[in-house]
């Protein structure tokens, strides 16, 4: 005798088709998609004695010639904690290289950047491009460009890095590749690319060309932008593009006792300290910041800053505006 067929069933229905490698789209709900940008990266400030200890630690246990690079890294707490990631878009990470000390010659497909905190003297090496660092320093190491760092100075090096190591690893490109020899051979320096920019690529923003230009652009009223008081952004000088593909840098000025207006935007915006002390506001927590602090205001909530000092505030700054922008989703609320 023949059994009557089971009738079908939305359970049955889904049950089928994950076998099969499929999905419907009914299993989000009636509510669908959020009707704003959601993430989960969180709003947290990291703070400079904090990261000042591990490093100086770190120099104490980690040898160049058993690891490729000794460096502490920011982890957001609202990603995967193995990852190590500051943001879905930027790692941020504090390296150490003690007198004498090489970190080998690699590439990588993640862009990296350099902003230099403490010391002088050290250089890195960019395809064959000698930059010595000093504090306020910004180095650029492109996507798959050899680089290395030395440190021929009687004192130590410190600086962030800031890549878009997560971005790639999102895409599926991440790869690395050491050098035949642990330096490369040097064949330029920065300084000859800054007085003469046909002679190799730009990878050196000094900041003694930086600061003084920052400053005058703090002496126009006009300039100043209500949300982020006096912003000089890196450009790309020969496209006037931004800093790099994915990332956009910039400085920041805020005034004596400045307080911005809040906004929101689509960009997640890494900022580091680079002197002074204040407070931001991002969504409804405050965070109280001084020098060699770093924090992170995650997409889509609403920040401002307030500068409670009665000297200038400096923020080196680093977003992920330019991818979003290439895929038309940056945008901005106020």
């Amino acid at each position: 005798m023949n059994q009557p067929a089971q009738k079908d069933s939305v359970e049955l229905l889904d049950n089928d088709m994950a076998g099969k490698n499929l999905s419907g789209y009914w299993r989000l709900g009636m509510e669908g998609l959020p009707d704003h940008p959601v993430t989960s990266v969180q709003p947290c400030l990291w703070k400079w004695v904090d990261v000042y200890e591990s490093v100086v630690r770190a120099g104490e246990v980690i040898s160049l010639e058993n690891s490729e690079r000794r460096v502490v890294r920011l982890v957001n707490p609202g990603l995967d904690k193995k990852n190590g990631f500051a943001t879905h878009t930027i790692q941020v990470s504090f390296q150490y290289v003690k007198p004498g000390e090489n970190a080998r010659a690699h590439r990588h497909t993640p862009a990296a950047l350099r902003f230099v905190i403490q010391g002088n003297g050290a250089y890195t090496t960019v395809n064959g491009q000698q930059c010595v660092m000093e504090p306020g320093d910004l180095i650029l190491t492109p996507k798959l460009t050899w680089h290395d760092h030395s440190n021929d100075s009687a004192e130590p090096m410190l600086w962030l890095d800031g890549l878009d190591f997560p971005l790639v690893t999102a895409l599926q490109q991440v790869m690395q590749e050491r050098y035949t020899e642990r330096r490369q051979p040097i064949e330029k320096s920065s300084e000859d690319v800054i007085r003469d920019q046909a002679c190799g690529d730009f990878f050196h923003y000094k900041w003694r060309d930086t600061e003084p230009a920052l400053r005058a652009l703090a002496k126009s009223p006009s300039a100043r932008d209500r949300f982020d008081g006096y912003l000089f952004e890196y450009r790309n000088p020969l496209t006037g593009g931004p800093t790099m593909t994915t990332i956009q840098c910039a400085v920041q000025l805020l005034a004596a006792k400045e307080e911005t207006e809040s906004h929101r935007h689509t960009s997640t915006v890494m900022y580091h300290v680079f002197h002074g002390c204040g407070t931001t506001e991002i969504g409804e927590q405050s965070f109280e910041w001084q020098q060699g602090d770093t924090f992170v205001v995650p997409l889509w909530y609403a920040h401002r800053h307030v500068n409670s000092s009665s000297d200038d505030a400096i923020f080196f700054s680093m977003s992920d505006a330019p991818t979003l922008k290439a895929l038309e989703l940056y945008r901005e609320e106020f």
